[in-house]
């Protein structure tokens, strides 16, 4: 079954295969919270986000994670 990464996008959605999410979140080259690229960086997201939504993350460690994984985004980008 397909996910999709940007469900709320007004650029639309994307989906990915879930073998292929299944392997962007499992990456961890250079740090977890380190993407190669914005589909595996919009994988970590939605695995995080999917994980506080199903209580298997505290809203403390969920807002802690999210938010290494965006500044190491912003950070690659400059």
């Amino acid at each position: 079954m397909p996910v999709n990464l940007r469900p709320r996008s007004a650029h639309g959605p994307l989906h990915l295969d879930e073998a292929e999410y299944e392997a962007l979140v499992r990456r961890n080259a250079g740090g977890w919270s380190a993407c190669a690229s914005e589909t595996e960086w919009l994988a970590k997201l939605h695995y995080l986000r999917s994980g506080l939504a199903e209580g298997k993350l505290e809203r403390a460690e969920f807002e802690k994670r999210e938010a290494r994984l965006v500044l190491a985004w912003l950070q690659r980008l400059c």
